[in-house]
This record gives structure tokens, sequence and C-alpha cells, in this order.
């Protein structure tokens, strides 16, 4: 009689069949990582593309821009354009004659309490959502987009590149008004004399950055205090008056005066959470969002030249020339 033999696997060949499975794993991995960060990233674009168009609707109901934030900590821009984000509720509770220095604890620190719309955050962030201040009972949203005021001279020189005299030093850093989302100031669409294409408004500020020994630290702008508060100066640089002029320390909130090129997350001069002069980065690999002035966004590389990013930041330098984009 005949014996029948078992069918089965043998164990090298059990071995071979998790190995393939396991390199078919490997190579799968990093297309499924890069297909959630495209949707992460379309995601982003689509915010700031929505914060974009809420600047143009306010734009077309006031004739101006608003103001990149409004008096010593009172309100920032992200307040103002609450009602074209469909927060109308919200923005007619708000308190406008009253300063944002009671914003912890105060009627529009309660209202705003807690408040963290998906619109102001990228996805593929992995700071904080709300502000780091814990000796107040309130919480306040961050924000992973920065309007921008303009740009300076260079990384160490606070000048203004056009010879109008619109940007002052600073113990913060290099403060300036060339830009379209100025403190205490407005700016229309005409003031944008290279044109809304070849100037940037809003810039992404949404990875967690390092301090001068690699270890990790927020230096967002709006890491503090959260994304609803102004800047600590009730002028426009580089004017002076009061304790807090931009040329003693008038710690910058929610707007940025570029200093430093795409990418730089390295905590230094001006590039720290009170600092005047925090950059656009982000956790996208190779650059970080922007918005033009006519509501396109567009991804800015970090291998930009600085010289091409700061023409593009000030609104009438006469330098419309910039494709370091995609």
């Amino acid at each position: 009689m005949s014996k029948k033999c078992k069918q089965g696997f043998t164990l090298v060949e059990l071995l071979v069949v998790i190995a393939i499975i396991g390199v078919l794993i490997a190579l799968l991995l990093p297309a499924v990582q890069q297909a959630r960060e495209a949707a992460r990233r379309m995601s982003c674009s689509n915010h700031v593309k929505q914060l974009g168009l809420a600047l143009h609707n306010y734009h077309d109901t006031f004739g101006a821009l608003p103001y990149g934030g409004r008096g010593q900590f009172n309100q920032s821009w992200f307040v103002s354009i609450l009602p074209q984000i469909e927060q109308s509720a919200i923005y007619n509770q708000f308190k406008f004659d009253v300063t944002m220095s009671g914003y912890p604890g105060g009627v529009n620190g309660t209202l705003l309490n807690q408040l963290t719309p998906d619109y102001v955050w990228c996805p593929s962030s992995s700071a904080e959502r709300v502000n780091r201040r814990t000796d107040v009972a309130n919480r306040f949203s961050t924000a992973s987009y920065i309007g921008i005021a303009g740009a300076s001279t260079s990384a160490t020189v606070a000048s203004d590149p056009t010879g109008q005299g619109r940007c002052v030093a600073g113990s913060q850093g290099y403060a300036c008004a060339n830009g379209m989302m100025i403190p205490n100031k407005v700016s229309r669409f005409r003031d944008s004399i290279d044109g809304l294409t070849n100037t940037l408004i809003i810039g992404e500020q949404s990875a967690v950055g390092k301090n001068s020994s690699g270890a990790r630290v927020d230096i967002r702008s709006s890491y503090e205090w959260g994304c609803w508060i102004g800047p600590g100066a009730t002028v426009v640089p580089p004017e002076t008056g009061g304790t807090y002029a931009w040329s003693g320390t008038p710690w910058s909130r929610n707007t940025t005066t570029v200093r430093y090129p795409v990418g730089t997350i390295t905590e230094g001069a001006g590039n720290t959470r009170d600092g005047v002069n925090t950059s656009i980065y982000s956790e996208h690999p190779g650059g970080a969002m922007v918005l033009r002035g006519d509501a396109s966004v567009t991804f800015a590389i970090e291998t930009m030249e600085l010289l091409t990013l700061r023409n593009l930041c000030i609104r009438d330098d006469g330098q419309v020339i910039g494709n370091d984009f995609r």
C-alpha cells in the first residue's frame, strides 16, 4: 500500500513568504505616508485659501485689509475676519473697547476660551493647538499661519531696502511696515505697487522649532498667548511712542517681519515666540505654504533665496521676479 503525503508548507517556505510580505509592506508604507502627507498638504492649502478669501471679502466690505494687529495687546487680524469665516456669533460678542490686557480672564478671554477652529491649523503640524500659558484659567487657540508685515534689508541689517525708512531695530528684532499686514495700520490692495500676485500676505508657521542646543521649542508667534491677540505696541513701525514702542520691547503677536529664509526653525534673534521675526516654516517636506495678495496659495521652497523672499514680502520695492514656488 502506498503512503499518502500530507500537503503543507515547510518552515523555509513559510519564512520566505513572511519575508516577501515584510518587503512589500516596507515598500508600501512610504507610499501610504506620502499619500497621507499629500492629503494633509492639500487640506493646509485649503485653509490658507480660506483665509485669503476671508481677507478679500473683508477688503470688499471695508475697502481695506484688517489691521495686522491693533493696539497694545488688543485684537489680531484673526479676530477681524471672524464674520468672513462664518463666526459672526463670536465676533458680535467681542468687546473691542476692552483691551486684551484683560484677555486671560476678561470678557474676551471668556468668549475665546477653547475656540480652536480648524481653518487656523495645518493638519501636518505636531505643535500645540492651545497656548502655552497655564497660569490662567482660559486657554486659547494657536495658529499655523501668520500675517506678513514686510521684510528688512537682511538678517543683519534692519533698514528698509526701499529707502523709505519703514523699519526699526528693537530688542525683539527688526520691525517693518513695508508689507500688507501691518500692526496698527490698514493696507489697501492699491498699496501693493508690485502687484498682488507679487506680494505675500500670509505665511505658514506650523512646525515645532529648536533652540541652539537642538532641543525642541515652540517658537511660533501665537504659541504664548494664542492667535487672537495683537502686537505689543500702539504705533506703526518704526514710530515711537509709549512704553512698548518698536524701538523698545514690542513683543510681536501674529505678524512677522521676514528676516530669515524659509524653513529657519532654530531659535535666534527675533525668531522666538515673542520676537518680531518669526520665520516661515512647516512640517511639509521642503517648504511651507504662503498666500499671495490675489488670494492664490503657493508652496515656498526652503531653497528660495532670502533676497527673493524679501522682495515678495515688500509691497512696493519694484522687484517682482520670484519663481521659487511649486
